[in-house]
């Protein structure tokens, strides 16, 4: 599947209701979705996300295992698809076209219309940019440059795992909904339409809030470690990752 992220990592709160209000809470149309029956909450919990740790999303930087490729699968395109009924697709607030009509499951398997929820969407996304982050290591690795490769690679897998933490933590259950390409008789299964609609925050508030509210700090005048000592051997330079030209570190 093609996909891409999208920035739409809402806390997810829904009710069944026809109702067209907002949650002053979450920003979501409370109707959306037939999923918020499964919608739970855990207690309050610290992520593991310290560098370097393992779990079975992830193992030692660097090695590869059927058992850490299951357990992708599993939270992705593993977990299928769901039925939403007719009425729930006008909530949906989506169209489709006689050439790409929604996609209705046989009746004799249940019958109602074909989706997927965004939360395993965006989790495949994350497996495939897990599995294809060779494709522009070099092209970018100088920016590292005297940094140790076993750094990175251990940036990358802690990065991979935030995301994936994250991910499934807001587990936005948006449904998506599968179309039939009518005009393509070589294709066989039905697409997804990844064109969910979506009450978002206003991340360019936040962004401008971070950078210009009263609360804005830049790095480099965060101070430094007390104990930091320059004139060391291996010392780390400062960092300073503001601006366009100031460069990126690991």
């Amino acid at each position: 599947m093609v996909a891409k992220l999208t920035s739409v990592l809402n806390n997810t709160a829904f009710k069944s209701s026809s109702s067209n209000s907002l949650s002053e809470t979450t920003g979501f149309n409370y109707f959306l979705t037939p999923a918020f029956e499964a919608v739970k909450y855990t207690a309050p919990d610290h992520y593991n996300a310290e560098f370097r740790q393992t779990n079975k999303w992830r193992g030692p930087p660097g090695t590869h295992s059927n058992e850490i490729d299951i357990a992708w699968h599993e939270i992705e395109l593993g977990a299928g698809g769901i039925r939403v009924t007719e009425e729930e697709v006008k909530n949906l607030n989506m169209t489709d076209s006689p050439e790409m009509p929604f996609h209705k499951i046989p009746e004799d398997q249940g019958g109602g219309y074909l989706a997927m929820l965004e939360v395993f969407h965006l989790l495949h996304c994350l497996n495939s940019l897990r599995m294809g982050l060779f494709f522009n290591y070099d092209h970018y690795k100088f920016l590292d440059e005297g940094v140790p490769d076993e750094n990175i690679h251990s940036h990358f897998d802690h990065c991979i795992d935030m995301l994936r933490m994250n991910l499934q933590c807001q587990a936005d259950v948006t449904p998506a909904l599968f179309v039939d390409p009518l005009n393509n008789p070589l294709r066989r299964d039905a697409l997804p339409n990844w064109s969910s609609m979506h009450t978002c925050r206003d991340f360019d508030a936040i962004l401008d809030w971070n950078k210009h509210g009263p609360r804005s700090v830049r790095w480099r005048d965060a101070g430094a470690n007390p104990s930091w000592d320059p004139a060391l051997k291996g010392a780390e330079q400062p960092f300073p990752p503001e601006g366009v030209d100031e460069g990126h570190h690991h």
